[in-house]
């Protein structure tokens, strides 16, 4: 029984360890989005940000609009901002750039940029101009 009960304290212990650790690598996981987006600024009218890489650029904000570009880096310069078709971002806000395969200017959505909804209800505000 001795050996027993001098276990379960480091039982509990390894326990208590794992359980801190798993929510320690969770807070990590899920402060990675705000992070990244507390990185992004306006700096001489242009927005620097985070973003999803390898994503499809339009030649105006609609996703039916002829494919222009790609834009593989991340993060990225954004030159501008302009309104569009609704996306899964839950606004019309979308942010042009320069494409990395053809080098060609097109747009995407705000929902694949990692600014804040407070950001994208109005870019301008910050300095970034419209397009």
């Amino acid at each position: 029984m001795t050996r027993s009960s001098s276990r379960t304290p480091i039982r509990r212990k390894a326990a208590a360890a794992a359980a801190a650790a798993a929510l320690a690598l969770g807070a990590g996981l899920l402060a990675s989005a705000p992070a990244e987006a507390a990185t992004c600024g306006v700096s001489g009218g242009r927005l620097y940000c985070g973003n999803t890489p390898d994503v499809d650029m339009f030649r105006y904000a609609s996703f039916s609009a002829p494919w222009v570009d790609t834009l593989k880096t991340n993060p990225s310069v954004f030159d501008c901002w302009t309104t569009g078709e609704w996306h899964g971002g839950g606004n019309s806000t979308w942010y042009g750039a320069y494409g990395d395969v053809t080098g060609r200017f097109g747009m995407v959505p705000a929902e694949v940029v990692y600014t804040s909804s407070a950001f994208d209800a109005n870019p301008g505000a910050y300095g970034l101009r419209h397009c």
